[in-house]
């Protein structure tokens, strides 16, 4: 088997969000894949960093702790280093578990006349810690003999919801329902929290809105990504030169649910070296040493 074309994936996802594969499965995977040390940045939540930490311990893969926040502006940030413990971000992300909590109860209250009897604490239970989403209903769907794929896009689960959009409709209702905090919000939790800010696969950004966002605090933009071609990452990798931005990437892996969506992704098809590595980690050390800001008010989940 070939071996992955980077080492070091720093965009990865599991369980706890809309992953396909616990934390430890997707360290079990990345160490077969001969990767050294992989981010795990679910959406919105920290719940499977520990036991992803300790999956990467007994297999020497390093796992850095990582979140992906999604924000009003509908832009992504990634947060790299994020400190364990109780702190603002902390407090905003236990916020969001509660709404996101009640509206999957919402979702499921909708679905019994179809015949569909799923709970929520049903649900939980494959999310160990993390939010309850559609990647678990359609999981559990699969193992009850609902659904015969497991995939978003199969055909027996767009028949079974009736709506080829059926998915998209369900985030657009979820963001509608969650008070997400704006770019310069998300990007002062994870500061905050020890962390490096880092925009998402932000496509042929606009220069000045990367530099204002680079005043508010953001520390680099992910340029390798399978949704970047190669015109879009070297126009990111000179905008991240020009502006002193540090360039990460990561495959955005979700696995299984969305292997027809990826195409078969794998870990490592997309990342960076080491030094980018050790770039970031010098970063959150400067970040922690700097006093912390003063609070602004923001549209932030309490």
């Amino acid at each position: 088997m070939a071996g992955p074309a980077y080492k070091y994936d720093l965009h990865v996802h599991t369980t706890a969000s809309d992953g396909g594969y616990g934390p430890a499965e997707v360290v079990h995977l990345a160490a077969g894949r001969g990767l050294r040390a992989i981010a795990v940045t679910d959406h919105d939540t920290t719940a499977s960093l520990s036991a992803a930490a300790e999956a990467g311990a007994l297999q020497d893969l390093r796992v850095i702790h990582g979140v992906e926040l999604t924000t009003l502006d509908r832009y992504h940030i990634l947060g790299y280093f994020v400190q364990e413990g109780e702190h603002e971000l902390s407090r905003y992300l236990a916020g969001l578990k509660i709404l996101s909590r009640a509206h999957m109860q919402g979702v499921l209250s909708r679905l019994r006349p179809k015949g569909l009897n799923v709970t929520v604490e049903e649900l939980e239970c494959r999310t160990g810690e993390g939010i309850p989403n559609m990647s678990h209903l359609l999981d559990l769907m699969h193992k009850n003999g609902v659904l015969p794929e497991i995939q978003f896009d199969s055909p027996s689960a767009i028949e079974f919801f009736g709506d080829p959009d059926y998915l998209v409709n369900f985030f657009r209702e979820f963001a509608r329902t969650r008070p997400f905090t704006d770019v310069p919000g998300a990007v002062r939790l994870i500061r905050e929290a020890g962390g490096v800010p880092v925009w998402a696969h932000p496509g042929q950004a606009d220069p000045a809105e990367v530099e204002r966002l680079k005043g508010c605090g953001l520390e680099g933009l992910e340029v390798t990504t399978p949704k970047h071609d190669s015109a879009t990452r070297e126009y990111l990798d000179r905008l991240c030169r020009e502006l002193d931005l540090i360039p990460t990437g990561g495959t955005d892996y979700h696995g299984r649910m969305f292997d027809s969506i990826e195409k078969g992704r794998q870990l490592g098809t997309c990342g960076v070296g080491e030094h980018v590595l050790d770039r970031l980690r010098e970063c959150a050390d400067r970040i922690r040493e700097r006093p912390k800001p003063a609070r602004r008010e923001s549209r932030d989940a309490g």
